[in-house]
């Protein structure tokens, strides 16, 4: 008897957040005895011949490929129409409709509940695993928008998408990545918080090195191209620090170090003080936070923040503003401090915990201790099984 095929709807990132909850998904999919396929649709900015927009309309038809596996699945790279319009990305052309067909269970995987649609609307099983509700998933590229893309967006693109996302919500199962994110689909659906699910930390990679500690450097790691990062803030507190006289330095990792970035760090007079050691493996970045002394966090939203996870697992201390998912594991005075979206407060956090070295062995301990009791890969693998054991019981 052949393995079940397991369809997983998602993003086109290969990195961030999302793609960890995809490897994490496939890995107990097959600890299942399932083969994993992976479909996800295609930005038209990154592949403009896939997808219909308005004035190619009667032209030509949604398109799919196979892609580059992701996490050794076989992976599909489809068009949409009017991709404009976002609510349409995931609606469910007759590719979408083909790959559905050739499994026998459906899981979506994604930052929100749209990557659920094409379940939703061929009325199969499913269960979603979601990271933000839509708004707060793209309520900082927004900002970035200009005028008339700004006017489309709330005229049309708005309503549209979220009248979809109420679709998406309605049908199959749900699980949330954190706590926060379960209050919103609450809120959203007007039912019950869904269980919640954590992207689990690989303790054994991210731990502990307390001789390779250098003390003064902080560290953050993230997506520099990601507006929710608010990467800004940081470099702003990290100025304050520096105009202060502290020897402190500041790793970014994440991304390369580039023009706009050199600007923005000459700018503050902070450039011989920032180390960009550019995109990093999981073995690497695990040397870079076992060698940091606190974790800053900056952002305006965090479903969660696997970055962090992962800085707490390797013994840091957190300093992160009020953001949503790290508002769950952080306990102020206790394994890192929520403070307020100021250059200033991120300055003065980072300051006390640097200079009290006591209190920085404290905070890194209890830290550690933290994503050993409740994110670990045991404890998320159990939520995850008993959730795909509800949506598909012949999968058991």
């Amino acid at each position: 008897m052949s393995a079940p095929r397991v369809l997983i709807s998602t993003i086109a990132a290969r990195t961030g957040g999302v793609p960890a909850m995809v490897r994490f998904a496939v890995d107990v999919l097959r600890e299942m005895g399932c083969t994993p396929v992976i479909a996800y649709y295609e930005p038209y900015s990154i592949n403009p011949q896939l997808s219909v927009p308005l004035f190619a309309l009667g032209r030509r038809f949604p398109g799919c490929e196979r892609a580059a596996d992701i996490a050794g699945c076989e992976t599909h790279a489809i068009g949409a129409w009017l991709p404009e319009l976002e609510a349409t990305t995931y609606r469910p052309n007759v590719h979408w409709r083909r790959i559905i067909a050739t499994c026998s269970a459906h899981v979506a995987v994604s930052g929100n509940a749209l990557a659920a649609l094409p379940y939703a609307l061929n009325h199969v099983p499913s269960l979603a695993w979601i990271a933000s509700d839509w708004r707060g998933d793209r309520v900082d590229r927004v900002r970035a928008f200009g005028r008339a893309r700004r006017l489309f967006d709330r005229a049309l693109v708005r309503p549209l998408t979220a009248r979809a996302e109420r679709r998406a919500l309605a049908h199959g199962h749900w699980v949330a990545l954190s706590r926060h994110t379960a209050a919103e689909l609450a809120r959203l659906t007007g039912r019950a918080p869904p269980p919640v699910c954590p992207t689990p930390v690989d303790t054994a990679r991210f731990h502990p090195m307390p001789d390779a500690t250098i003390a003064g450097d902080i560290i953050f790691s993230g997506r520099f191209s990601d507006p929710r990062k608010n990467l800004s803030l940081l470099l702003d507190a990290f100025a304050l620090l520096r105009g202060r006289g502290r020897s402190y330095r500041l790793t970014l990792c994440g991304g390369q170090r580039d023009a706009a970035l050199d600007a923005a760090l000459t700018a503050r007079g902070i450039a011989d003080a920032v180390r960009v050691p550019g995109y990093l493996d999981h073995a690497a970045l695990a040397v870079h936070l076992a060698q940091a002394d606190v974790f800053a966090l900056p952002s305006h939203q965090e479903g969660l923040c696997i970055a962090a996870l992962e800085a707490m697992s390797s013994g840091l201390p957190l300093v992160s503003t009020r953001c949503g998912g790290p508002e769950e594991f952080i306990t102020p005075g206790q394994n890192g401090e929520l403070v307020a979206s100021t250059p200033e407060a991120l300055a003065d956090a980072l300051d006390t915990i640097i200079g009290d070295r006591p209190r920085r062995a404290r905070y890194a301990a209890a830290a550690r201790a933290t994503v050993e009791r409740s994110y670990s890969h045991d404890v998320a693998k159990t939520t995850f099984r008993q959730a795909l054991r509800q949506a598909f019981p012949a999968l058991t």
